[in-house]
This record gives C-alpha cells, structure tokens and sequence, in this order.
C-alpha cells in the first residue's frame, strides 16, 4: 500500500504498477488492455491514462482521508465508480 502513496504526484498517480497489490487485485481489468508491442503510441498514452483513471479511483478514499486531494476532487472523481 505504501508503493501508492509514494507515486501520487498531485493530480494523477504516476507510476500505478509500482502498487504491486493493485496490479494483482486487478489483473483483469489490466490484461484486457491493448498490447502496448502491438499499439500506436496515441493507443498505448490512452490506455496509461484509463490504468491511472482506474487507479486514483480505487484509491480516491485513502487520498481524500489522508490529504493529498480535497474533499471536492474526491467528491468529482467518485462519479467514476460504477454502482454497486
């Protein structure tokens, strides 16, 4: 969990794969993405930008509690979370 918090940066994370427990939680939203050998790089920067969107999403709470985002860009990204 620490890996997460290292990588955040203030608006995006950065590096998502050093989370080496959220790489493993979600390995199947990440094998369903473009292979990056087979890809355009306009592919391969859209696909790293939907990994770090899913990223911050599964760590919007932690953020918010420790700080790092205010409660109105948690609040924002929240809307990205599918129902339950």
């Amino acid at each position: 969990m620490e890996s997460w918090k290292k990588a955040w940066k203030g608006s995006a994370p950065v590096e998502p794969f050093q989370d080496t427990e959220w790489v493993k939680w979600r390995s199947k939203f990440l094998a369903g993405r473009s292979d990056p050998s087979t890809s355009s790089d306009e592919v391969i920067t859209l696909e790293y930008r939907a990994i770090q969107g899913q990223w911050l999403i599964d760590h919007v709470d932690v953020l918010e509690e420790d700080g790092a985002i205010s409660r109105e860009k948690a609040a924002q990204i929240r809307k990205f979370r599918p129902l339950q």
